[in-house]
């Protein structure tokens, strides 16, 4: 269990720090217009993970305990999709997203009231169906008949703090104009390296079994 609980962890944080539309909204939130308002985004990104989490949790369960053809049916359709993040990252090309952020940095702040904020970031996360099929993969992996369910509480628990604490990090880090700078000079290299490992976890999730 605890070998799964920090894979979890480690897959959680490499799944936040690929550039993805998460990413773009809470840097455009905190750029555009304060670091309360990208730490708003942040926790809205957070709790639409809980929603994630719950639906996952209740559904794949029954389908793993009872299919062993639907649960290979997730478990490929899981590891190819991770295996897409993968390649889409190594291939990614950088440059429209630092002309973007140059282009961002130009324009002046605007006020964005709390609830907005985390309402863009519930519902950007909530909405996007890339976010389901990966959580779909992850459960695939971790929720077996009988996990106890302290431990699926646990997960849940994990991810929601790693998800917006990484996220949190990510818009204090951004309310410095030198470090917005840094990071878009080695994005692509950050970016190649993620884009490895989470080839390394799709090829891993074709190998699990029911």
């Amino acid at each position: 269990m605890l070998t799964q609980f920090f894979s979890i962890g480690l897959l959680m944080l490499l799944s936040a720090m690929l550039p993805g539309p998460d990413f773009a909204l809470v840097t455009k939130n905190t750029i555009l217009h304060s670091r309360r308002a990208g730490l708003f985004t942040s926790l809205g990104v957070g709790s639409a993970i809980l929603i994630h989490i719950t639906y996952c949790a209740l559904g794949l369960a029954i389908v793993i305990s009872q299919s062993i053809l639907l649960f290979n049916i997730i478990k490929y359709i899981g590891a190819i999709y991770l295996i897409y993040l993968g390649i889409t990252s190594l291939l990614a090309k950088h440059a429209d997203h630092n002309a973007a952020v140059s282009n961002q940095k130009r324009l002046q702040k605007t006020k964005m009231s709390d609830l907005t904020a985390f309402r863009q970031g519930f519902l950007c996360n909530l909405l996007n169906p890339k976010a389901t099929l990966f959580f779909l993969a992850l459960f695939t992996m971790i929720i077996k008949p009988g996990t106890p369910l302290l431990w699926e509480l646990l997960y849940a628990v994990e991810m929601f703090i790693i998800i917006t604490a990484w996220f949190c990090s990510l818009t204090i880090l951004l309310s410095h104009p030198r470090v917005v700078r840094l990071l878009n000079r080695i994005e692509k290299y950050i970016s190649k390296a993620l884009g490895v490992f989470l080839i390394g976890f799709g090829v891993a999730l074709v190998f699990v079994k029911k």
